[in-house]
C-alpha cells in the first residue's frame, strides 16, 4: 500500500540522513495535499489561505473569519471600500484549535484583487482592534496596523496578524502574489457563495455588471403579508384570482371587472391591490385619481381612456385607482360637480365597454367616502362588486402584529395578546401597528445606548446581538401613536 511505502521510506531516511531535516522538508511542502491527507482531515490554514488567494480574479473576495455572521455584517458596513464588482465570496472559516492559545482571530479580514494589486480590508467588529500587517521579522510598529474599515495594499512577504500569543516559526497567513489563477482548490476547501446566494453589498457595481442579464423580479406583497382581512381576501380569490389563473372555467361567465374597496384610511386597500397582482402574476398599474384632473379641455377624459387602453393591452392586468371619489362624485347639477361630470361620464363609458369584453383586465377603485360616489358608477356592470375594508378587530390586529414582528428581536415579557387588546381599544389600523413596531425598535436602540455607539463608531457585532424590544418599548410607542390620533 502507498501508506506502507511512506512508512518504509521514513525508516530508510532515518538511517541515512538527519530525520529532523527530512520531516521539515515534508512539512514545508504545503502544496502536497495528498500527503497531508494521511495525517489530517484537510489542508491547514496556510494552505487554505493560499488556495483562497489563487481564486481571486478581480470579481471575487476572500473572507478570513472565525465568526461568519460578524464578518458578513462588517462586510456590508464597509461595502464602499470594496470597489470591484463582487460576483463570488470565498470564506475561510478558522475553527477552534487551529490557532495557538485562542479559539478565534483577533480580527476578521477580507482580501480582494483590483487590477494587479491585492487589498486587505479589516473587518474587526471592534473599532479599536486592528490588524498588524508587516514583515514577520519586523518589530511591532503602529504604522503597520490597520483598524476596522481600513484597507491596505499587500506586498509580498508580509504576514497578517492572527492575535495568537505565541507564533510558530512560520506565521499562519503570509501573503505572496499567486503565480497562477486556480479556483478549484478554493471551491473544494473553502465555502463559496455566488452573487445570487449572499446579500449584494455592492449593488451598484453588480447591477452594472449584470445589466444585460435577466433579473428575477421581486416577490412583493402577497395575501399572506396582510392580516385581518380574511373575508375580503377570500372574495378577491373567488372573483379575480381564480378567473385569471383558470380562464377556461369562466369562459362564458360575465366577470366583475370593476371592484370597489371602501373603508377608513390606512387599513390595507392599496396593499390588497398589490397583493392581488402578485397572486395572479398580472401586470399591475397604480394611479391616484387626482392625476387625471387637468385644466385643459378634454385632457382628463383622454387620460382615463388611455388608462383603460393600457389595462386591456396588458391583460391579464390589475389597475388600481386610489381616491376614486375625487373624480367620481354624484352628478347632482351643482356647480362643484359639473367640473367632474365629463370624467364620470367617461368612466361610465369605459367600464361599460370593458364589461362587455372577455379580457381579464380588472379595475380596482378605492375610497374612504363611498357615500360621495355617483350611483351609476357603483351599479352592477361597472364597479358592481363592493368590498368593505374595515378597521381590524382584535383578532385581525394580532394577525397584523405577528406579520410585522416576524424576524424582529422581542423580549420574553412581551405579550402579543395584551398589546393587541390595547391596540383594539384605541382603534389601531394596520398602518398604526407597523408604526408602533418601528417606534418600539427605535425605543429599544435608545434605551440600550446604541445610537451613541453608532455615532462614536464603537458599535460591534456583540451589540447587535443585545438588541431586543421590551414591553415598555412597545407601550411608549403606542402612547405616541394614541396622542397623534385625532
Amino acid at each position: 500500500m502507498r501508506v506502507g511505502a511512506v512508512g518504509i521510506n521514513c525508516g530508510y531516511y532515518s538511517k541515512s540522513r538527519n530525520i529532523k531535516q527530512y520531516r521539515n522538508n515534508l512539512i514545508n511542502k504545503t502544496d502536497t495535499v495528498s500527503f497531508r491527507g494521511l495525517f489530517s482531515s484537510g489542508p491547514d490554514l496556510s494552505t487554505r489561505f493560499a488556495y483562497g488567494l489563487e481564486a481571486l480574479d478581480g470579481q471575487s473576495v476572500l473572507v478570513v473569519t472565525s465568526n461568519e455572521e460578524s464578518s458578513n455584517m462588517m462586510l456590508e458596513l464597509y461595502a464602499d471600500k470594496i470597489d470591484i464588482p463582487v460576483m463570488k465570496k470565498y470564506t475561510l472559516l478558522v475553527k477552534p484549535g487551529e490557532l495557538k492559545n485562542r479559539d478565534d482571530l483577533s480580527a476578521n479580514f477580507a482580501i480582494f484583487k483590483k487590477d494587479k494589486d491585492y487589498n486587505i480590508l479589516s473587518l474587526a467588529d471592534n473599532p479599536i482592534i486592528g490588524i498588524q500587517v508587516a514583515n514577520p521579522k519586523d518589530e511591532f510598529n503602529e504604522k503597520n496596523r490597520i483598524f476596522s474599515g481600513e484597507k491596505k495594499v499587500l506586498i509580498d512577504g508580509v504576514a497578517i496578524d492572527t492575535g495568537e500569543l505565541f507564533y510558530s516559526e512560520k506565521p499562519k497567513f503570509v501573503f505572496n502574489t499567486p503565480k497562477n489563477y486556480y479556483a478549484d482548490s478554493a471551491k473544494r476547501y473553502l465555502t463559496l457563495n455566488t452573487v445570487n446566494e449572499f446579500k449584494d453589498f455592492n449593488k451598484r457595481t453588480i447591477s452594472a455588471l449584470n445589466s444585460s442579464k435577466k433579473v428575477e423580479p421581486k416577490t412583493g406583497f402577497r395575501f399572506s403579508d396582510i392580516g385581518g382581512l380574511d373575508s375580503v381576501i377570500e372574495t378577491l380569490k373567488k372573483y379575480v384570482v381564480r378567473p385569471i389563473n383558470y380562464p377556461q372555467v369562466f369562459e362564458n361567465i360575465r366577470l366583475n371587472k370593476g371592484i370597489l374597496l371602501w373603508g377608513p384610511p390606512r387599513c390595507g386597500k392599496t396593499l390588497l391591490g398589490k397583493a392581488l397582482a402578485n397572486e395572479t402574476g398580472a401586470k399591475y398599474s397604480e394611479y391616484n385619481a387626482n392625476e387625471f384632473k387637468s385644466s385643459t379641455l378634454g385632457s382628463s377624459e383622454a387620460s382615463i381612456r388611455e388608462m383603460f387602453k393600457k389595462a386591456v393591452a396588458n391583460a391579464p392586468s390589475i389597475t388600481f385607482i386610489d381616491e376614486i371619489d375625487s373624480i367620481a362624485k354624484k352628478r347632482d347639477g351643482s356647480s362643484n360637480s359639473r367640473f367632474d361630470d365629463p370624467m364620470v361620464n367617461q368612466l361610465l363609458g369605459c367600464m361599460s365597454d370593458l364589461e362587455k369584453t372577455k379580457t381579464p383586465a380588472f379595475i380596482i377603485a378605492a375610497t374612504n367616502r363611498k357615500d360621495l360616489l355617483d350611483p351609476a358608477l357603483v351599479a352592477s356592470g361597472r364597479f358592481g362588486l363592493h368590498l368593505e375594508v374595515p378597521i381590524p378587530d382584535e383578532k385581525g390586529l394580532k394577525q397584523i402584529f405577528n406579520i410585522h414582528i416576524k424576524d424582529k428581536p422581542v423580549m420574553q415579557n412581551v405579550s402579543v395578546d395584551e398589546l393587541t387588546r390595547m391596540m383594539s381599544l384605541h382603534k389601531f389600523n394596520g398602518s398604526d401597528v407597523a408604526e408602533a413596531i418601528t417606534n418600539a425598535y427605535f425605543n429599544a436602540l435608545e434605551r440600550l445606548s446604541m445610537f451613541e455607539k453608532m455615532d462614536n463608531r464603537t458599535f460591534t457585532y456583540a451589540d447587535l446581538q443585545k438588541i431586543a424590544i421590551s414591553k415598555e418599548d412597545f407601550h411608549l410607542a403606542m402612547q405616541k401613536i394614541v396622542r397623534q390620533k385625532i
